[in-house]
């Protein structure tokens, strides 16, 4: 019976199909045909398509010629040029050019399945669908689909033939979650793909999941009128506007419009505004031309309160900044550079309202330079331009500088080739420079020039196997000009003739010498006198010039011992092939004559109130008054090097990595010994040792120096007599420090990774090319003022821990108790799972028992949004920051953040 139906039902359908050939041809070769019909307009039926319709269906197809109906049943598809239709059921208007398509239900009234929808734009699901295949709009219920920025569902909605949907009660996401983990909801809303949504109104709503279970959704950010960009390129168009709490109170921030005016340029200008009357104005524009020139400037005005004006806390500031980067590569030999930053009024300091870095960088620098190269770099010039603003008290302190600088010159040689005469290891090296500085110092004005133009004449000689010298010659002449507001205006000159001598002895031995004369011409010198009226000693300027010459001789010799010991033993067990000591003894000798003697007229002499007589420099206050006293020292320093020869490892490949040098040790003592003093002819030792023998991420840093010679007991200064011989030991301590740097990362649990792992977290096999290197010095304070560190959490690393220890004592007046100062600066993270990551850094003050800007962070990564709690707990800046946002790209934008002082928020 069933079979019968089936085939009465065929033979129905076959006989409608017989009839439409003869009563419809038209429309039969519309339908039927797979070939496109071409033709003029009169060649179109009156449906006005000019393209094939191409259907299937499974189970059947019923066609009315009376209505110009067809109705299409299981697994049925329409194909109209670029559009298709899948669907349970199908019903084509001819009159109308509609398609209906509707879902399957069972028994019980449930979808089984839904039509689906696709065309150029992108596809999507609806229980029901209404499309006009001839003005290309339809309408749907109960639609979800996914476009290429994101998925959207609603109750009911309107697509035009431009792709534009119009929806009611509208959802819109970026997250690929069945059961999403945001989304933004609007009444009305208006999906514009590869462009902007627009909703009225718009509500964000975040659904944490914390641990393993999911909270209930919650509203945030609630706008009557909003719009998102979702166009990955550049577009103009408002910008996402953001909300806060802070010291301001409730604030809206990023108000404002993007101008993209092509791919080279672009302006932003934005604004906030805070509910009690703080607002702040700015602007951005930016260019590029590649290979040529790319830069911005920006500026803004800000008005910042606090407080209502009859507290006695109330803040009123105005203050204002702008700022100019451009680059510019005229071509591959001339290129300018400029970094200007400019800001006046009054600014609040607070570590919420500004970037807390800047509460321990209180300057605004600026600067800029041109460059050019002549003759394939053999020449160079150079302008430059410095500016400094301290931002405390606005002393100013601007530089301009000029310069020139040539490559070493052989003139003697021919088409630039060595020979072997003697004249072509002569050489010529010429430079010049200029430089003007003026400041404004508590509202004074100075200013400072110099003139700088120099030429070293170079000669080389090889005496022999293991004998080579370098001789050298340098005339330098040097002119200052100083107008100081406070003191006498001055002037002068600097003749500088330093000739030197850089020697190879005997292959091993390195001795080096220098004898530098100088010769000072200036505006002015002093006399002094002891006034027995006035009790006091009277200065006196006498502005007469004169001049005065003075010269050194320097000496050192330097050469390096070695030692090695091969360890087959420590080979096998720890890799270590040999072990290597190196020491590097310097000698040096320097001399000066007595200048400040009587055989040289640069010192004079006035009797005191005790009527003894008291020598003085003449030159003290001339713009050049470096006048030498007697000196005739040997110096003496000795290195020791400690240095481990590493065998190489196997690489999973197979392949063997060269041998590595390791320095295990470094550790040096020096000091000097003053012939031509009549006391404390010996320096200080000094001692420095580094080590990271004990690991490579652990660092040793250690220095002390102690003095030989004791101190007066009612005064603290040293004495000619050795502390040894006064009560003491061998050696006085004056002062020392200690740094140490500690950096361990690794794994937690099972993972294949943490397998590979041994102690301490580090890789089994010594390696660890798969994650960013450690360094034990780099610098942990800085990561509490940088606020989006958290942005860049590696879940490959779930535990990090950084810590450095600083120890500096000194006893620089022995007849007070030690100074010390004991600093320990923490870093630490933890991935406590693939979502909650916790952070703390700190410094603490061992001596005063105190925490230095101690933060905790703790951030959460939920996949499609993050969220970033700070709090700064005690301290001068104790603040908490709060901030959710959304992580697609072209969201970021948004962010929900809230902040304050801890004080005010209690």
């Amino acid at each position: 019976m069933l079979l019968s139906s089936r085939f009465t039902l065929k033979l129905v359908v076959l006989s409608g199909l017989l009839l439409s050939v003869v009563a419809c041809m038209p429309v039969f070769s519309q339908v039927k045909s797979e070939t496109k019909v071409s033709g003029s307009k009169e060649d179109r039926d009156k449906s006005g398509l000019d393209t094939t319709i191409v259907y299937t269906a499974r189970d059947s197809l019923v066609y009315d010629i009376t209505e110009q109906t067809m109705e299409l049943w299981g697994q049925a598809s329409v194909r109209y040029e670029d559009m298709k239709l899948d669907a349970p059921k199908i019903l084509v208007d001819y009159d109308t050019s509609v398609f209906d398509a509707f879902a399957a239900k069972d028994s019980l009234g449930k979808v089984t399945e839904l039509p689906v929808f696709t065309d150029k734009e992108g596809a999507f699901e609806a229980e029901s669908m209404k499309y006009n295949y001839a003005t290309r709009r339809g309408r749907t219920v109960n639609v979800s689909s996914e476009i290429e920025e994101g998925y959207y569902t609603g109750a009911n909605v309107k697509r035009l033939e431009t792709g534009e949907l119009y929806i009611r009660d509208g959802i819109y996401t970026t997250c690929p979650k069945e059961d999403p983990d945001f989304w933004f909801y609007g009444k009305d809303m208006k999906i514009i793909p590869n462009d902007k949504v627009v909703a009225r109104p718009l509500v964000l709503y975040i659904r944490p999941k914390p641990f393993s279970w999911r909270l209930p959704a919650v509203p945030l950010v609630p706008l009557p009128f909003m719009f998102l960009p979702i166009k990955s390129e550049r577009t103009s168009g408002f910008l996402i506007p953001k909300f806060g709490d802070d010291d301001r109170g409730v604030y809206f921030s990023n108000l404002g419009y993007f101008w993209a005016f092509n791919d080279y340029m672009d302006l932003r200008a934005e604004g906030d505004l805070a509910f009690n009357g703080s607002w702040r104005l700015g602007q951005r524009f930016r260019y590029k031309k590649r290979y040529l020139f790319d830069g911005y400037f920006q500026g803004e005005y800000e008005r910042y309160i606090l407080s209502h004006p009859d507290d006695p806390d109330y803040v009123d500031y105005g203050n204002w900044n702008f700022e100019l980067v451009h680059h510019h590569r005229f071509d591959p030999t001339a290129k300018l550079d400029l970094n200007l930053y400019y800001q006046g009024g009054r600014r609040y300091y607070d570590v919420n309202s500004i970037n807390p870095e800047s509460i321990i960088n209180e300057q605004a620098n600026s600067y800029a330079s041109f460059s050019k190269t002549f003759d394939e770099g053999k020449r160079s010039i150079a302008v430059g331009y410095q500016r400094s603003q301290d931002l405390r008290d606005d002393d100013l302190i601007q530089s301009v500088s000029a310069s020139y600088f040539q490559q070493r010159v052989y003139p003697f040689r021919k088409d630039g080739t060595a020979q072997d005469d003697w004249r072509s290891r002569f050489s010529l090296t010429p430079s010049a420079s200029a430089n003007a500085e003026y400041a404004t110092l508590d509202d004074l004005n100075f200013s400072d020039y110099d003139i700088d133009a120099g030429l070293r004449m170079a000669y080389k000689q090889d005496f022999g196997k293991g004998f080579s010298a370098d001789f050298s010659q340098r005339v330098n002449l040097e002119a200052r000009v100083d107008n100081n507001p406070v003191d006498e205006d001055r002037w002068g000159t600097k003749l500088e003739l330093p000739f030197s001598i850089n020697s190879t002895l005997f292959k091993y031995f390195n001795v080096n010498g220098s004898f530098n004369y100088y010769n000072y011409y200036v505006n002015s010198y002093v006399e002094k006198y002891y006034d027995d009226s006035l009790e006091e000693v009277v200065t006196k300027t006498i502005d007469d010039p004169s001049s005065f010459s003075v010269y050194s001789l320097d000496l050192d010799a330097q050469t390096r011992l070695y030692g090695t010991w091969y360890t087959p033993m420590l080979e096998d067990l720890i890799g270590v092939k040999a072990l290597r000591h190196t020491i590097i003894p310097n000698l040096t000798f320097s001399y000066s004559p007595d200048f400040s003697g009587e055989g040289y007229d640069y010192y004079g002499t006035y009797i005191d109130s005790l009527n003894q007589p008291v020598r003085y420099n003449k030159y003290q206050d001339a713009i050049y008054s470096n006048i030498f006293e007697e000196r005739s020292a040997v110096g003496i320093s000795i290195q020791n090097l400690l240095q481990a020869k590493v065998k190489g490892k196997v690489t999973p490949e197979g392949k063997v990595t060269d041998d590595k040098i390791l320095q295990l040790l470094s550790l040096s003592v020096s000091t000097s010994y003053n012939f031509a003093a009549d006391s404390l002819r010996l320096a200080p030792l000094t001692f420095l040792a580094t080590s990271n023998a004990l690991a490579p991420n652990f660092l040793l840093r250690a220095g002390a120096t102690h003095d030989i010679y004791s101190f007066d007991r009612v005064t603290g200064e040293r004495i000619d007599k050795l502390n040894v011989n006064d009560r003491g030991g061998l050696l006085r301590f004056v002062q020392g420090f200690v740094n140490m740097s500690l950096s361990m990362k690794g794994k937690i649990g099972n993972s294949d990774m943490a397998k590979r792992r041994g102690a301490g977290g580090q890789a089994a096999d010594g390696s660890d090319e798969d994650e960013e290197q450690m360094t034990a010095e780099k610098a942990i304070y800085k990561e509490r003022y940088d606020r989006d560190f958290y942005r860049y959490v590696d879940n490959r690393l779930p535990w990090q821990l950084r810590l450095s220890l600083y120890l500096n004592s000194n006893r620089y007046d022995p007849l007070e108790p030690a100074n010390t100062t004991v600093l320990l600066n923490t870093s630490a993270k933890v991935s406590l799972n693939k979502t909650w990551h916790l952070s703390l850094n700190t410094g603490y003050d061992i001596q005063e028992h105190e925490l230095i800007y101690p933060q905790i962070n703790l951030y959460g990564d939920f996949d499609c949004w993050d969220m970033n709690f700070q709090w700064v707990p005690t301290g001068e800046y104790s603040s908490y920051f709060f901030q959710i946002g959304i992580k697609a790209p072209h969201l970021q934008d948004i962010r929900f953040r809230q902040s304050g002082r801890l004080s005010e928020a209690s």
